[in-house]
C-alpha cells in the first residue's frame, strides 16, 4: 500500500467467504475458500483500503484480477487521507471503519458509519492509534483496539506529524505496537471505551463470537513476558509479528488464553456460527 492524498473504502456484494491467511506483511489477507452461508456471511465486510488521488476512473467496476472475487462495489468512504478495516454489524445497518481524518492526530481512529442516514461518529478518543473494530452480535458495543493510554502518545502524534511535513515517505509496514490494548465502547454517542486487556505487548485483531460470551484475538505479549535469547530479541525488533499468537477471552476481559503455540504468526481471527 502506497501513501498518497485521499482514501476509500469500498462494500462489496460477495459470493465467496474469505478466510484469513498468514503473511508477514499484515494480520489480515484473505484467501477463497467457498460461497457464504449462514449469519457469518453478514458480518465480515471484505474491503480495500484503496490510496488514490482522486476518485477512480470507472467506479463500479472492479480491477480484472479481482473480478473472481468481487461484484459491483460501491464506495462508501470519502472523507479522511485513507481508511480501511471495514465491518457491518449484524443487522447490517451500520459499519464500524478505521480512518485518518484528525488535523492533530495523523493516526488512525475508530468510525460508525449508518447505512441508512449516511451519518458517521467517532468511536475512538482522537488519542494514539487505533485498529481493528468489530461489533457486538447485538450491536451493544463496539470493540477495538488503542493505544490512548500510552503516555506518549501526544508526542508520538507530533512527531509522525513532522515526518509527513518533511515530505519523506517509509514503506508501509503494519504496527505491532506493544501498547496496543484492548477496548470496549458502548454503541452511542460519548460513550467511554472500557479497557479489557493490559498486559505489555500488542493485543489486537480481535472479534467476539457469535454469542457475544467470548473475545478471541491476536497478541504477542508473551515475548514481553519472559527473557528472551539474543536470537528472539532480534526477530522481536524487526519482526514482531513472529510472536503473534491466537488468544480467547471471556467477552469482560477475564480468563485469557493462548491457543496457538507455533512458531510465527498466528493471527486475524474469527469465529464462525457454529
Amino acid at each position: 500500500m502506497t501513501s498518497r492524498s485521499s482514501a476509500s473504502v469500498w462494500m462489496t456484494c460477495m459470493t465467496t467467504l474469505l478466510r484469513l491467511r498468514r503473511r508477514s506483511d499484515g494480520p489480515r489477507h484473505a484467501s477463497y475458500t467457498g460461497r457464504t452461508r449462514g449469519p457469518r456471511a453478514r458480518w465480515f465486510l471484505a474491503f480495500a483500503a484503496i490510496v488514490t488521488a482522486g476518485p477512480p476512473a470507472v467506479a463500479n467496476e472492479a480491477e480484472p484480477a479481482e473480478r473472481s472475487f468481487l461484484e459491483q462495489p460501491r464506495r462508501l468512504i470519502y472523507e479522511g487521507r485513507r481508511s480501511g478495516e471495514g465491518y457491518f454489524s449484524a443487522d447490517g445497518a451500520s459499519m464500524v471503519f478505521q480512518s485518518e481524518r484528525l488535523a492533530d492526530n495523523p493516526f488512525y481512529q475508530i468510525y460508525m458509519l449508518d447505512l441508512v442516514t449516511g451519518d458517521t461518529r467517532q468511536v475512538s478518543t482522537g488519542v494514539g492509534k487505533t485498529t481493528c473494530a468489530f461489533f457486538h452480535p447485538d450491536g451493544s458495543e463496539i470493540l477495538f483496539a488503542s493505544t490512548h493510554h500510552d503516555p506518549r502518545s501526544l508526542e508520538l502524534q507530533r512527531e509522525e506529524l513532522d515526518f509527513r511535513a518533511s515530505g519523506r515517505e517509509r514503506r508501509y509496514a503494519w504496527d505491532y505496537d506493544p501498547e496496543m490494548d484492548l477496548y470496549a465502547a458502548a454503541n452511542e454517542p460519548g460513550a467511554t471505551p472500557r479497557r479489557l486487556t493490559e498486559a505489555r505487548g500488542y493485543d489486537a485483531e480481535a472479534s467476539y463470537s457469535p454469542d457475544g460470551e467470548w473475545i478471541v484475538f491476536t497478541s504477542n505479549r508473551e515475548a514481553y513476558a519472559r527473557v528472551l535469547d539474543r536470537r528472539e530479541q532480534k526477530l522481536l525488533e524487526t519482526d514482531p509479528a513472529y510472536f503473534g499468537e491466537i488468544w480467547i477471552m471471556r467477552a469482560d476481559g477475564s480468563e485469557p488464553k493462548r491457543l496457538t503455540h507455533t512458531p510465527g504468526y498466528d493471527g486475524g481471527p474469527f469465529f464462525f456460527a457454529d
